[in-house]
């Protein structure tokens, strides 16, 4: 079994009711097997890929951090290259990975995810350890 449907089976996200749609639940039309649509494949990958739930965060929050409202310096500002290590976002997980990263996981899910300046995201991280 492919690890996306044995991810299926236990994610809060998807339907599970075993008929239709993997993903929200709708009849599936001819020659579809799991996702109705792309717009539902998108939306499975986008919550339990790591690359793609990373993107999609940043997107959600406006390229801002949750916690301060910090937005770094763009690519077109010419002191871009000089910053871009010290200030620029990171996304983190509310609860957390714990390795996770490189595996498709509901730990990905864009409610468990948070868009942070480096300052935060190390504050963050000292208090849950």
């Amino acid at each position: 079994m492919p690890k996306s449907l044995s991810l299926l089976a236990q994610c809060d996200l998807a339907n599970r009711s075993g008929t239709g749609c993997a993903w929200c639940g709708d009849e599936l039309p001819k020659r579809r097997r799991t996702w109705c649509s792309d717009r539902c494949a998108t939306a499975f990958w986008t919550n339990h890929w790591w690359t793609l739930a990373r993107r999609a965060a940043r997107r959600r929050d406006k390229y801002r951090c949750k916690r301060c409202g910090h937005k770094p310096v763009g690519r077109a500002h010419p002191s871009y290259r000089k910053l871009r290590k010290t200030d620029r976002l990171e996304v983190n997980h509310v609860q957390q990975a714990l390795g996770d990263h490189r595996r498709l996981s509901c730990k990905h899910h864009l409610q468990n995810l948070e868009t942070l300046c480096l300052d935060c995201h190390k504050s963050v991280t000292r208090s849950q350890r």
